[in-house]
């Protein structure tokens, strides 16, 4: 059997958080790969007769995440993907901004979830190779490391929830109609 090279993919991609939102926000410098993760938990069922065999098995989850090391510190990125921020903008000098953020309130991330879109930026790149998570929720966390041989990585993880029809993911052309 002959092996079709073609269909093996790498390389770079961009990823848009708020997909035909008003302001999306597209993450395009990364460092360290972004990471998809897509999982599938299961329930093996056993009667008595068969002992712990399992007779079959279920499906009762999935989860996905995509976890995005962003290169790029970006003070207003940065604001809009850490859920209970606020970002100050100076009012004499609007170069002069700050990320608050508060530690007093509960957030419920479904609030803030969204469409997330992966595209590779290979020249040989498709809309087949793009992925979507129909809604998901920032998380980030900054580990900033001060050296002369580091970048700053943002690191910004977005869980995927399943949106209005229950769609979790969508693997390929977005425009695709059944």
């Amino acid at each position: 059997m002959a092996s079709d090279t073609s269909k093996v993919k790498l390389g770079p991609c961009k990823v848009t958080f708020d997909v035909g939102g008003t302001s999306p926000i597209v993450f395009e410098t990364t460092q360290g790969g972004v990471v998809l993760t897509y999982e599938m938990t299961t329930r093996e069922v056993v009667v008595d007769q068969f002992g712990t065999t399992p007779i079959r098995e279920i499906i009762t989850g999935r989860s996905a995440t995509l976890a995005v090391p962003f290169a790029e510190y970006d003070v207003a990125k940065i604001a809009k993907v850490i859920p209970g921020s606020t970002l100050v903008t100076d009012a004499t000098d609007p170069t002069k901004q700050r990320v608050d953020v508060d530690a007093s309130q509960i957030i419920d991330l479904i609030d803030f979830a969204k469409e997330v879109r992966i595209e590779p930026l290979s020249s040989a790149a498709t809309a087949n190779d793009t992925v979507t998570l129909y809604k998901a929720a920032p998380t980030t966390n900054l580990n900033y490391t001060y050296s002369y041989d580091n970048e700053l990585i943002t690191n910004v993880t977005f869980k995927g929830y399943p949106d209005a029809n229950g769609l979790l993911i969508g693997i390929g052309d977005p425009d695709a109609e059944a």
